[in-house]
């Protein structure tokens, strides 16, 4: 988590009191673990794991006539799932609508 040095720094007495229920709440309420943008913020470390020789063995299946693929998500969908088409030609799937 990136720290702010030029801001101000609290004194311990704006610190809630944690030792009563209404103090634990009101602590739970400010450190809810939700960065400044609305994202969760949890670390990550992946795995030193060195995966540069490995292959993926995926078939790729071209598109079917009864499917087309939404112009928001790019996910190829079945025509039922086709919501509405743009007057520019893209289609938009139920889930983008």
């Amino acid at each position: 988590m990136a720290t702010d040095y030029d801001a101000p720094r609290r004194r311990v007495e704006d610190e809630p009191e944690t030792d009563s229920l209404e103090g634990l709440k009101a602590a739970e309420n400010q450190n809810t673990g939700i960065d400044d943008d609305g994202e969760i913020v949890e670390p990550f470390d992946l795995p030193p794991v060195d995966l540069s020789g490995e292959e993926l063995n995926v078939s790729v299946v071209p598109r079917r006539p009864d499917e087309f693929t939404c112009s928001i998500c790019f996910l190829v969908q079945r025509n039922n799932r086709r919501s509405h088409t743009e007057a520019d030609g893209s289609e938009v799937c139920l889930d983008c609508e």
